[in-house]
């Protein structure tokens, strides 16, 4: 059983790192991994709430920097220069959030589970991280936390592309009944149903794969995975062999993710902080505590439970969704 730190207050959050040993990063450059936030998105980690993060490393020799790789899709933040500027707009400067902020753009290829992952640089070379996992709703995933923060965010975009692309559907016309179900369900329109026939525009899909798992017949199939499942080989890639501490912020919890410039509304009161060493158990501690005030939440937004990642997870061994709930 893992154990999971709660901090009500960021401020506090220096007593949530000393539980795990904190000073056994002094001396190391430790990259904060931390999704810098969407042009116009509303809900993405505070700088000024990071930064606490950032002097508690500071204070024990450490030498922290702000650090995630550019995004597949288009927008500001598919390049460097481009993903730079955003996280200056956003505060994740030395002057402001008090570390300069790294943004990778290749890596090296790790294989877990008999497929390789590119593993943005900067974390390949890290022996110690501090992951600040913003938890919110997310399309493809149900909910977005420690374990996204790295499977997703952790590696390249010919990587991400690649995941994606595998989770695409496979259509057996023997098994439809037409039900529409897959349709209504893809958030990228890019399904139909038209005279007892299925049309797919393939160039709208983006593989999030919620398709395939809400499809009572078996009429879907994903290309190559269920993309919850490489998203969770994709992070045990980033983090093995690896001392990190998982800090989740478990506020301003939207129903999408902070890659959505216009994700909202926020679906659930204000929880706090947690802490841990494992990023199952932080994620499922996550889920649970959010689940307890507005039940099953990110499910009734987005079609897909966020338990698929997390079983996946532990599945593979990525971490335990066993855990115990400290309260500091």
């Amino acid at each position: 059983m893992k154990n999971v730190v709660y901090i009500k207050n960021i401020s506090d959050i220096n007593k949530g790192l000393e539980y795990f040993k904190i000073k056994e990063f002094s001396d190391k450059k430790v990259p904060i991994k931390i999704h810098m936030g969407e042009e116009k998105n509303k809900y993405f980690p505070r700088y000024q709430e990071v930064k606490y993060v950032v002097d508690a490393l500071i204070n024990i020799g450490a030498l922290p920097y702000f650090f995630d790789t550019t995004v597949a899709y288009p927008g500001s933040r598919s390049t460097v220069k481009g993903y730079s500027n955003v996280a200056k707009l956003h505060g994740f400067t030395k002057n402001m959030g008090g570390c300069d902020a790294i943004i990778d753009d290749s890596g090296t290829f790790i294989e877990v589970k008999e497929k390789e992952y590119e593993v943005a640089k900067h974390l390949i070379n890290s022996t110690h991280i501090i992951a600040y996992s913003h938890v919110k709703g997310h399309i493809a995933t149900g909910m977005g936390g420690a374990i996204k923060n790295f499977g997703m965010g952790g590696v390249t975009k010919e990587t991400k592309r690649k995941m994606h692309h595998g989770s695409r559907p496979i259509y057996k016309k023997d098994k439809c009944t037409y039900c529409g179900v897959c349709a209504e369900v893809c958030p990228f329109d890019s399904i139909k149903i038209e005279n007892n026939t299925w049309i797919q525009d393939m160039d709208k899909c983006f593989g999030c794969g919620v398709c395939v798992n809400l499809c009572k017949n078996k009429a879907l199939e994903f290309k190559d995975a269920d993309f919850n499942y490489v998203l969770a080989c994709a992070a045990l890639a980033c983090v093995q062999s690896k001392n990190v501490i998982y800090i989740n912020d478990v506020n301003r919890i939207a129903n999408s993710c902070d890659c959505d410039p216009y994700a909202g509304p926020v679906i659930c009161p204000d929880i706090g902080y947690l802490v841990a060493d494992d990023p199952v158990a932080i994620d499922k501690a996550s889920l649970d505590l959010i689940n307890d005030i507005k039940p099953d939440v990110f499910e009734k937004e987005n079609r897909i439970s966020p338990l698929q990642q997390i079983k996946y997870g532990e599945e593979i061994g990525l971490g335990s969704s066993s855990y115990k709930v400290i309260d500091l």
